[in-house]
């Protein structure tokens, strides 16, 4: 196991420069981190084919926090490019050249499946690979709405750029399904002819990758850059998914993220609430904002996240390899993991931007950013409630099953049950599960379904793992703020008992703060300024200054 990342990011590539430089600048920049991180890793075959440990522990690594652009670079490279690439090389040698050039970022690339017309539905795309008599493909974009929308396809940093497109294959004017083809689109510097890129405006809130749009004009393929054979499948369906399938990997860890985010976020906050004081009264003391039960209850539930998704999170992933795991459990997973994360996620980071002020707002605290790149992780490999409607359906029909309750009668567990049962009996009395009844009465809970069996796993999972009481105590006082009601209706629960669990919970927490902050082991990745005086300092005197000598009197005086 390569050693920590922390001294790759205390390297002269990492060192964190508060001053604005270019768009160009930063993506250049991030790419050569991106290749850093790839080759401190250095990922073997067998760690993208059977997700080795090594493999999950990437997503949480600190590392991301100085670098999020580059990190997800790296992860589109590694999981979905060459995880994509990875099943055919042991049968074709002539894909390994090809495969430790990714590895080793000698090349970068692009995964290519959604377009402009094209996302939730990406089995409609229109891109085509028309099959030759040399054995050859014409690859084709046939309309505007075909144009591939997905992250950088632009020469960056000099580094050449190879790209798995996802097209419709034909042969002989018959569709054989969407099929993944290894297609290069520049050396480097130059677009290869007949590939055409658009680069798009920066998407807001500090450093985030932005998207390009691609289109291919009648591009000549080899025989060699299908991925599989030339055969009809037996069903299309089921090949698309396969083909795909990376992309399950890809939810899981890109969800994972959230816990290094998470940690980040409330450390900052943690620390910048000890450090800010404010008057009590007109003649008062300064008191620490930290004092104020409203500034440490957004601290006290992140901390508690965080100790509780991270056991979670490495639990999903155990699962998702575990040979016994079928695939659509594997993704029903990925999408429980996704809710939670996200339901966690964006609400502790909206809470501690909130209560950090304007210096919350400033893109080198990097919470904006955070709180952004959260979102989009609610929409990248799958929109995060398409999936939760369509894994709460599959469910609810009974097409497949998820582990049981550790313990029945925990608070959770009675939730999950309840909820479950509620909804099958509604279904149940639904004829169509397409019908305007289902997408009137269960397509709004279905998010809230799987919240509840994700919120019951990680529980488990965090006590398995043996995570402090008083964090587990919190962890389920904020599982049960999200339905509250439920709670007062169905186990009598009064609002003033909830509220008292949370109470009892943070004052165990907020009595020992500085240890949960220091155990999250992430200070040294963190790099806002509003963490401490000496930083804010440095912060400030890179900051462009104005000064100048004219005489005020003489502007007073001057006539209008």
């Amino acid at each position: 196991m390569p050693s920590s990342t922390v001294d790759l990011s205390s390297s002269d590539l990492f060192r964190h420069h508060y001053e604005a430089d270019p768009r160009d600048e930063h993506l250049e920049r991030s790419y050569h981190r991106a290749r850093a991180i790839g080759r401190h890793w250095r990922l073997t075959l067998d760690d993208i084919v059977n997700l080795t440990p090594k493999f999950w522990r990437i997503f949480t690594d600190g590392i991301i926090l100085r670098d999020t652009v580059a990190h997800i670079i790296f992860t589109m490279q590694c999981n979905l490019v060459a995880g994509t690439i990875a099943p055919f090389v042991l049968k074709r040698p002539d894909l390994e050249p090809l495969m430790k050039q990714l590895l080793h970022f000698d090349v970068v690339s692009s995964y290519m499946l959604n377009e402009v017309g094209h996302g939730c539905d990406a089995r409609n795309i229109e891109t085509t690979a028309t099959w030759q008599s040399d054995g050859g493909f014409i690859l084709n974009t046939p309309s505007p709405s075909a144009r591939k929308f997905m992250p950088p396809a632009i020469p960056v940093a000099g580094i050449p750029r190879v790209a798995v497109v996802f097209a419709q294959l034909r042969v002989k004017e018959e569709d054989r399904g969407i099929r993944p083809f290894v297609v290069p689109l520049h050396d480097g510097r130059k677009m290869y002819q007949g590939v055409k890129t658009w680069r798009l405006p920066k998407i807001s809130s500090g450093q985030v990758l932005h998207h390009d749009l691609t289109s291919f004009n009648h591009v000549h393929l080899p025989s060699t850059a299908l991925l599989g054979d030339l055969e009809p499948p037996a069903n299309m369906r089921d090949q698309y998914l396969r083909s795909i399938s990376r992309l399950v990997v890809g939810a899981l860890a890109m969800s994972m993220w959230v816990v290094p985010f998470l940690k980040c976020a409330v450390y900052v906050v943690g620390k910048y609430s000890q450090q800010r004081t404010v008057q009590q009264g007109l003649h008062g003391e300064r008191v620490p904002i930290i004092t104020f039960r409203t500034q440490q209850l957004p601290i006290a539930h992140a901390l508690a996240e965080a100790a509780v998704l991270e056991p979670f999170a490495d639990w999903i992933a155990t699962q998702h390899t575990s040979p016994s795991t079928s695939p659509a459990v594997k993704h029903g997973f990925s999408v429980i993991l996704k809710v939670v994360l996200l339901q966690n996620g964006r609400g502790s980071l909206n809470e501690l931007i909130e209560r950090s002020g304007a210096q919350g707002m400033l893109p080198d605290n990097k919470l904006i950013e955070l709180e952004t790149l959260t979102r989009m992780v609610g929409i990248a490999e799958g929109e995060v409630l398409v999936l939760s409607i369509r894994f709460a359906t599959e469910l609810l029909l009974g097409r497949y099953s998820i582990p049981k309750a550790q313990d029945p009668s925990s608070l959770l567990a009675q939730h999950e049950a309840g909820l479950f049962g509620e909804l099958r009996q509604l279904q149940q009395s639904i004829k169509d599960h397409r019908g305007q009844e289902y997408n009137q009465y269960i397509l709004p809970q279905c998010r809230s379904i799987i919240l509840a069996i994700g919120q019951r796993m990680a529980y488990e999972a965090a006590v398995d793992r043996g995570v402090d009481r008083d964090l587990l105590a919190l962890y389920e006082a904020g599982a049960l703020k999200s339905d509250s009601s439920w709670y007062v209706e169905q186990l009598g629960l009064s609002r003033a008992a909830q509220f008292d669990k949370e109470r009892q919970a943070c004052d165990a927490i907020m009595s020992q703060v500085d240890r949960h902050l220091d155990s999250l082991d992430i200070e040294p990745y963190c790099t806002a300024p509003m963490l401490s005086s000496s930083r804010w300092e440095r912060f400030v005197d890179a900051a462009p200054l104005y000064t100048g000598d004219a005489d005020f009197n003489e502007h007073r005086d001057s006539k209008l």
